[in-house]
Parts: structure tokens; C-alpha cells; sequence
């Protein structure tokens, strides 16, 4: 067995066999080993060590890492295990235990504990302590106990702290010779002590007498004083061949040079290329000073992130690390399982797909919404200019901004606003609370659209006597981030209740598990993607084209201000033949998880096409690990291979430009880029690929044909077909889609004529190569208004671009990238669903809600925008140059989406240039490379069509 794996399998302890960290039954004694008699005997002192949530980890790491390197714990007389043991077999090189061997040390109150029974609390501050060694065991019979200390390579320890967490244990794995761990620093390993750690996953199949319900009572060990020295009775005994024999003396050697313990070091920062920044891009948005990356506000690391549930239930949410421990990915040689190798072997590191819960979900917009720079730095912006239009009125500043920022991070960060509000309530969310690195509440808050906010979200209950169609009431009352949670105590999943294995889940978090069908309703995800903002320099007295104000999803000081949706992408789904919250028949229906949230798995490069993943679920000590002693009963712990019904949790969307930032600065957003639990280092670039096919084959389709128009003339007609079930594009009102027309000799490729050529910072420019006037809404000379590109049905110019986007303008009418400052649409062209209709399903769609599905004012007239078609078509009318042959030419039609225009960008650099959020997200956007990525050249390529040019008539 290799002995880095091995360092890697005791460090990690659980992940490629994800079992106890104390399986105290299911291990095999020395062969010499024979049972003892019960005698009266010494039990030990207790330690002086305090208790583990009385100080920082780190402090408490220093001196529990000390008690184990000066074997205190020996000296302190406590009663230890017959001999070193295995945990399971070693069959064919291969060991199939769940640790090493080991052997254990108990504190007197754990003895104490297991002469009686089992029953009853173990008290806090009792401990139990597992040595760990090279497998088998069988290698270190007959050795001294200098010997044994020679050859121990870690320990991992539980530390009996009720108040700590729910199960009430502290747990730690470190080295032989470990000093205090720094876990804040790049490249954020996971730490190896701490409360509610993965070593939960195992622990919680545990049970004791008298306690066959998921309690906290069953204390969370498997040990057995069977195994203890001075107690009758022997360990299970698993098989061992002699296949170990091969590395034996190797082994052997190694650990009899062992005789000190290695230097403590600190955990070295990730190796990461030069970053330089790009000059074209820094003297294009010149307003930000270029900022050095010492000076760059970095985000708290993800290590920081770290809430556990507690037994009194007023926790309401946990971070995601304590979904992790179960859903993630499990390689071997207890996998693979949620993980689909690509390579030759399943092994800790292997190349393969993450396809589990928590894997796929971390890279995501969702699981990146608390720490995405982009919103960090518009909020920031917003507040800078609430605070400059209110500068001579210091109450309406405050009052404004604190609401304003209190509402966004309903969304951005859900968890922590909600957990913020539960215990303060009356009070107000905001970015300093996310940015505070020892604030529960910040760790919530990073954690984004995390496992516990889906998975505890219920339909709100409607009054009764409220005789309003439900969707109406959901509209009014759960929109813009007011999710309606179950019971405390509740977690929500699709499967039935007698299809799932509640006892592992229920036992570890406090949380049980049930039966949700809101989980599959589009209606979840439209509490957050539906978003009503307030027009803050439209007071609500004024005349406004709007619809009335819905004060039910506002606060007071914002009830002064007319409304807009801002965001209407469940709305869009609503008004779409997809929908089927109206018609719930609909043989057409198709729900935002049926397309976001896919059952299968294509992989062209390693010709991967498995239409159903079929996978357990959840990763847990079952059946299909050794036997343990004081296990809870095997139905309770059966984790079904589900042959249908599995879903990723990847929800394809296009943000490859945010996904690419968290790939290459990781250490200024503060994640971690290897994945804990399986190793693989493909979770970023997995999410990048899936985005882009989600581009290349999920979101539209363009079609072209050409021909000559007369001498030198050339039509092409261009439709564009949107395939996605909401507009395209959706979301935040600056992302954008434009068409590149191109016409080029089919022999060189030599561009004879172009609309929609961007350069290398996805700027749209002119045949001369410069920005088009329209790109930054320049103002017209002769009109002093602002030029921005119209919908366009015919193009004749280089200078025309069909730009699907929308635009808005504040109460002066200049084009604004405010969230909060949207009075009027000037501009919205962008792809309507297909099915979509002028007057909506009905069901209680209507009014303001109605009108946000419509299209803008300026594609009246055009027919492809009322047919329900879901189309654009325009026509492209080219004049060739003198001496070009149109019959060799070609046509080719490409649709391109940014996520973050240019135009985006440069208002928001202006907006707030010394704010630390833009200047951070100045700093990452400057120094981005794209170069080889789908969004090379700022742009994000959907698809593409090319057409020769037919002669005239045909």
C-alpha cells in the first residue's frame, strides 16, 4: 500500500471509506490475542485538558495536539485496547478497513460508561483516542511499545462536549508529530479538528440500549469493552491474506527510523501562475486605480465557514460542509458512489465527475452567491449612490441603505439573513455582517444559496377565507427571497418517507428528513427569481407607467418608492408552454429542475452517455461496510441505489466569467478548489464545461440562409430560435446576447463585411475597429441623447448590431445599470419562450407580474414577438464591396452572450472607484484570463449557422 495513500486515508479518515472514526466493533485482534477476565482495576486520571468550545481551535489544537505527542494520555494511566487491531480486510494489496489499525484509549468516564451498559450521557470532557498504524495488524505483532510508537502515524481523537454541536462531540485527526494547524490560510485545507466534522457520516449508525431512536443518547461511538484490555470477549475478525507481506520490510524499516517527530510546518499557499494584469483592459477602464493584490479586500476563506446544528434546534441552519460529509462523492474502495471515474481507477484523486449533491451544487451561482464579487461590488455601487442623491438627508441614507442591503442579501445571503433575523430581530442584515470572518452569521451568509435553504423551504400557507388563486398569493407574499420554511427540525427531499433512511440524518444533525413535493415545484426556485425592487428616485406619488406598488413584499421607508420586478425569470417560466403550475396537465410541462437539475451524464472527450445515473445518495456505514459493533439495525441504515430518480444538483446556467474568477483567484474569494471528500481538483473546470454545453445545446438555435439582391448585394436572413423555457437572455437586467453577422471569402476567410465583430474585450466595434457609439450609450452631438443599438428587424450598416438586452432609465432619463433606479424600460428585445402569450396562462398571473413578461415597447409591430414562437428574425441587407464575387462567399451567423457586458463593467467601476468590492472585482476582471476558455474574448458562444450565398431567384 502506498504510504502517502495511506497518510492521505488516516489524515482524511472517511473519505475513501467514509466509516467510524472510532468503529470500535468490527476489528480484528492480534492472532496471539486471548479474551481476559474481569478483574477490579486502576481506570486512570481524568486530563486537565479543558473543554474543546471553551477556547479558539487553534488554541485548543495547541494543547490537545500536545497531550498526544507527549502521550499524556499513557501516562495518565487510561485503559487502552487488547492490542493494535484492524478495522476491516486486506485482501489482494488492498485494505478494505475503515481506518488503519489502531489501537484505542479510553478516559476513565468512557470506561465508566461502557461497564454500565451504554446508557446515560457520557460526561463532557471524557475522551477516547485511537492510535493508528499501518495495515494490517497482523505486521506490528509482537512489537514493543517502543516499537509501536516508532511506527503510529496519527491519531483521531473525540472529545465529549455537549454544547458544542448537536451530537456533542469534538473531533480531531491529526499527525504524529502535528503542531497548531493555520486552516485560514491558501490553499484552505479542511480542518482536521473542529465540531460536526465528516467523521459524522459514520458515527451517526450508531446505537445503544434502550435508545432506538435517532438521539443524541446513542453517543455516537461503536466501542466495546470487548476489544478493551482486562475485559472478556475478542474483536470481530476480518480476513487478512498475505498480500500485505510484499511492502512489509519496507514498512518495517521505515517505521523503526521513526524514532522523532517531523518538523511542524505551516501548510504551503497553492502554486499558481504569474498573474499579470491586462494592459488593454486596465487603460480601457481607467476610472479604478490598479490595485496590488497584497491591497485587494479578500473574502473570509471558506474554512471560516463553518456552523453546526445544535441540540436546541435554534440553530436553524448549518453550513453546507455538514451536508458534505454524507452528499458528497465517494471513491474507493467503498465507491465509487455520486462519482463516475474517467480514468483507469476510482482511487482518492482520480479523474472523474462529481456528480453528488455537494460536489457539483459548490460550484455553481447558487453556491457561489455570497461570495460573488459581482454583486459584492453592485451592492456596493448602489449604496455609494443612495448615499451621494442623499447626502444632506444622513437619516434617509442610513434608513435607505440599510434596507436596501438588508433586502439584497435575502437572496445572496440567505442563510445568514435569515438566521440574523431570527435572532435579532427588528434589526438589519447587512455586508459587514458577511464579511466578518468570526461572525456566524457572515459564515451562513457565504455559504450562498446553500443545501438547508432548498431543502427546508414549504409553500407558505394561505389564510383562510383568502379565496385568491394560490399562484396570486405566492406572488405577493414569497417573492424577492421571503421563502416560507417547514418546522424547525424538518428537511425536505423528493423521495416518499418509506422510500428513504431517515436514522443516519436525524441522528448526526438533529434534522429529519421527509417526504416535500414543493421541492419540485418551479415555485421554489421563483421565491428567489422573482425579484421587486423599489425605484428610488421615483417617489410613489408620482406619475409612473408601472403598475400599482405591491407593498406586501416591502418595508416601510421602501413603501415611499414606486416598484419594478427586476428580475422575472419564474414569471417568464409562468407565461411559457413549460409551464404547469396553471395548467397541471400540461403534456408539455417542463419545471425549472426538470432543465436545471439533470438526471444523466455526456462526456464527448471520454465518451461518457448515461442517459439515468444510478448512485446512492448519500454516503453512510451501512451494510456495505464491515460489521461494527452497536450499530443501529440494518433497515435503518439501508441507503437505496436509486435506479431512477436521481438529479444533479450541477443547474446549468452560462455564468462561465463567474465561474472562471473563483477558478483562478481562488485565494481572493477564499475557496478551496480540491475537493475534501474525493480529492478531484475537476469540480471548476466540470462546471465550466457543463456551461458551456448547456450554451452549446440547451439555449437556442440560429438558422441563416443568403443570396445575391442585384449587383453587389447581398440578403441574409438570420432567425433565432430560443430554446430555454424563460427569456433569453434572463436574470439581472444587464446580461446581454448579440448576434455576429459575418460575410467572409470561402477560400481565405478574408472578412468581406461584418456586424457584430467584438474585440478582445468583448467590446462591440466598428469597421475601423473602435467602439460603435452605442456601446457606452455615447451621446448624440445633434441630439444630446444617449445612442444605444434599437431592436432591428432590417441591418444595413457595419455600425447595426442586434443586441437582445434591456435597458432602463432613471427619473433624469439616462440609461442606468441601477438595480434600484429602474423608473422606465427603454429598451427589452430580449427572446421570449416559446408559448408565451399577451394575456398569460391566467391562474393569478396578472397585472405588473403580466406585464414584466412582456417585451419592450420597441419590438411593436414585430411579428415574431407576439406568435408565441419564441423567434427573432432579421434581415441582414449588404452592400459588397466593388470586385467581390458573391458567389464565393459564405455567411455565418454566431449568437454570443455576456454575462458582464463592457458597458456593465465601466458603470460600475465609475460609480464606486475606491470602494474596496469594485476595486476587488477591478483587480479580478483585469487579471482574468480567458485565453483558451469558452468566454475567450469576453464573450460566451452559443451557436452558430453558415450559408453559401444562392445566386438571385433561387
Amino acid at each position: 500500500m502506498n504510504p502517502t495513500h495511506w497518510r492521505m486515508r488516516s489524515r482524511l479518515a472517511a473519505i475513501v471509506a467514509p466509516a467510524a472514526l472510532l468503529a470500535l466493533g468490527g476489528v480484528v485482534l492480534t492472532r496471539d490475542s486471548q479474551p481476559e477476565a474481569v478483574v477490579a482495576k486502576d481506570l486512570g486520571k481524568p486530563s486537565d485538558l479543558p473543554l474543546p468550545g471553551s477556547l479558539p481551535l487553534a488554541q485548543y489544537e495547541e494543547k490537545l495536539f500536545a497531550f498526544l505527542n507527549n502521550r499524556e494520555y499513557v501516562k495518565l494511566g487510561w485503559v487502552r485496547d487488547k492490542g493494535v487491531r484492524d478495522t476491516g480486510p486486506f485482501i489482494n494489496g488492498t485494505y478494505y478497513g475503515t481506518h488503519p489499525a489502531v489501537r484505542v484509549y479510553y478516559s476513565p468516564g468512557v470506561i465508566r460508561w461502557l461497564e454500565g451498559g451504554r446508557v446515560g450521557p457520557i460526561p463532557d470532557g471524557e475522551m477516547i483516542i485511537k492510535e493508528q498504524y499501518p495495515a494490517p495488524a497482523v505486521r506490528h505483532h509482537g512489537r514493543s511499545e517502543e516499537q509501536l510508537w516508532a511506527g503510529l502515524e496519527s491519531w483521531t481523537v473525540m472529545v465529549k462536549d455537549s454544547a458544542g454541536s448537536h451530537d456533542g462531540w469534538f473531533w480531531s485527526n491529526p499527525s504524529k508529530g502535528q503542531c497548531v494547524v493555520d486552516n485560514h490560510k491558501d490553499p484552505f485545507d479542511h480542518a482536521i479538528s473542529g465540531f460536526g466534522l465528516y467523521c459524522i457520516r459514520c458515527h451517526a449508525a450508531t446505537n445503544s440500549p434502550g435508545t432506538e431512536t435517532a438521539s443524541p443518547a446513542n453517543e455516537f461511538t461503536f466501542a466495546s469493552l470487548r476489544n478493551v484490555q482486562g475485559y472478556p470477549g475478542e474483536p470481530i475478525l476480518f480476513r487478512v491474506d498475505d498480500s500485505w507481506r510484499k511492502d512489509a520490510e519496507k514498512k518495517s524499516a521505515s517505521a523503526e527510523g521513526h524514532d522523532s517527530h517531523p518538523k511542524c510546518t505551516a501548510p504551503k499557499a497553492a502554486d499558481r501562475p504569474a498573474r499579470r494584469a491586462d494592459e488593454r483592459f486596465v487603460n480601457f477602464f481607467s476610472s479604478v486605480k490598479p490595485t496590488a493584490l497584497a491591497d485587494v479586500a479578500h473574502l473570509p476563506p471558506v474554512t471560516r465557514d463553518h456552523v453546526v446544528p445544535g441540540r436546541d434546534r435554534s440553530q436553524g441552519f448549518a453550513t453546507s460542509d455538514q451536508c458534505m460529509s454524507c452528499h458528497a462523492g465517494l471513491v474507493a474502495p467503498f465507491g465509487p458512489s455520486m462519482f463516475v471515474p474517467t480514468g483507469k481507477g476510482a482511487e482518492y484523486g482520480a479523474d472523474g465527475w462529481d456528480v453528488s449533491p455537494y460536489g457539483e451544487w459548490r460550484w455553481t451561482p447558487m453556491g457561489l452567491a455570497g461570495r460573488d464579487p459581482v454583486f459584492h461590488a453592485q451592492l456596493e455601487s448602489e449604496l455609494r449612490l443612495i448615499r451621494n442623491d442623499h447626502a444632506d438627508d444622513p437619516k434617509v441614507t442610513k434608513e435607505l441603505s440599510e434596507t436596501l442591503a438588508d433586502t439584497c442579501l435575502r437572496c445572496h445571503g440567505a442563510m445568514g439573513h435569515r438566521q440574523f433575523h431570527q435572532d435579532l430581530p427588528g434589526t438589519k442584515f447587512s455586508p459587514d455582517h458577511v464579511h466578518s470572518p468570526d461572525s456566524k452569521y457572515g459564515a451562513l451568509a457565504r455559504d450562498g444559496v446553500s443545501c438547508a435553504v432548498c431543502h427546508r423551504m414549504q409553500p407558505r400557507p394561505q389564510p383562510e377565507g383568502d379565496t385568491r388563486p394560490y399562484l396570486q398569493h405566492f406572488l405577493e407574499t414569497s417573492t424577492s427571497g421571503n421563502f416560507h420554511l417547514g418546522p424547525p427540525g424538518e428537511i425536505y427531499g423528493p423521495f416518499k418517507d418509506d422510500e428513504i433512511a431517515p436514522y443516519v440524518m436525524e441522528h448526526a444533525t438533529g434534522m429529519k428528513p421527509k417526504h416535500g413535493e414543493f421541492l419540485r415545484s418551479s415555485q421554489m426556485c421563483g421565491t428567489c427569481h422573482t425579484v421587486s425592487l423599489p425605484a428610488v428616485d421615483m417617489p410613489a406619488d408620482a406619475k409612473h407607467p408601472a403598475d400599482e406598488l405591491n407593498a406586501a413584499q416591502t418595508v416601510p421607508l421602501f413603501q415611499k418608492f414606486h416598484h419594478h420586478v427586476e428580475q422575472a425569470t419564474y414569471l417568464e417560466w409562468l407565461n411559457s408552454e413549460y409551464e404547469n403550475e396553471v395548467n397541471r396537465q400540461n403534456p408539455k410541462a417542463k419545471s425549472c429542475q426538470d432543465c436545471h437539475m439533470p438526471s444523466g451524464l455526456k462526456d464527448e472527450k471520454h465518451k461518457l452517455d448515461i442517459p439515468q445515473l444510478k448512485t446512492r445518495i448519500a454516503a453512510v456505514q451501512d451494510a456495505t461496510y464491515p460489521d461494527a459493533e452497536n450499530l443501529a439495525p440494518h433497515k435503518d441504515l439501508d441507503v437505496r441505489l436509486r435506479e431512477t430518480g436521481y438529479r444533479r444538483h450541477n443547474f446549468g446556467g452560462l455564468n462561465v466569467f463567474l465561474v472562471e474568477m473563483f477558478n483562478q483567484f481562488d485565494d481572493v474569494l477564499g475557496v478551496r478548489k480540491t475537493d475534501f471528500m474525493t480529492g478531484s481538483k475537476q469540480g471548476l473546470p466540470h462546471a465550466v464545461e457543463s456551461m458551456a454545453k448547456t450554451a452549446r445545446e440547451d439555449t437556442a438555435t440560429v438558422q441563416v440562409a443568403a443570396g445575391t439582391d442585384g449587383p453587389n448585394k447581398l440578403t441574409a436572413k438570420v432567425v433565432v430560435t430560443n430554446k430555454t423555457g424563460h427569456r433569453f437572455p434572463t436574470g439581472v437586467g444587464f446580461r446581454r446576447a448579440f448576434l455576429e453577422l459575418m460575410v467572409v471569402e470561402a477560400s481565405t476567410e478574408r472578412v468581406v463585411w461584418v456586424s457584430g465583430r467584438a474585440n478582445e474585450l468583448g467590446v462591440l466595434v466598428g469597421p475601423d475597429g473602435q467602439p460603435l457609439p452605442t456601446e457606452f450609450f455615447d451621446r448624440d452631438p445633434a441630439t444630446g441623447e444617449q445612442r444605444y443599438q434599437k431592436h432591428h428587424e432590417v441591418i444595413t450598416s457595419q455600425d447595426q448590431v442586434q443586441v437582445y438586452e434591456t435597458l432602463l432609465c432613471n427619473a433624469k432619463g439616462d440609461l442606468s445599470t441601477s438595480f434600484v433606479r429602474g423608473c422606465r424600460t427603454v429598451k427589452d428585445n430580449r427572446l421570449l419562450p416559446k408559448g408565451w402569450k399577451a394575456d398569460g396562462p391566467g391562474g393569478g398571473l396578472t397585472g405588473r407580474y403580466l406585464k414584466a413578461t412582456h417585451p419592450g415597447a420597441d419590438t411593436a409591430g414585430d411579428p415574431r414577438y407576439a406568435d408565441g414562437s419564441g423567434s427573432d428574425e432579421v434581415t441582414y441587407r449588404v452592400e459588397l464591396p466593388a470586385g467581390v464575387d458573391a458567389s464565393k462567399l459564405r455567411v455565418r451567423a454566431t449568437l454570443y452572450y455576456q454575462a458582464m457586458p463592457p458597458y456593465y463593467l465601466r458603470n460600475l467601476f465609475t460609480t464606486a472607484p475606491d470602494g474596496p468590492a469594485t476595486q476587488r472585482l477591478h483587480y479580478l476582471t483585469s487579471h482574468l484570463n480567458l485565453k483558451g476558455t469558452p468566454a475567450e474574448g469576453w464573450k460566451l458562444r452559443i451557436t452558430s449557422a453558415e450559408s453559401n450565398v444562392a445566386p438571385r431567384g433561387e
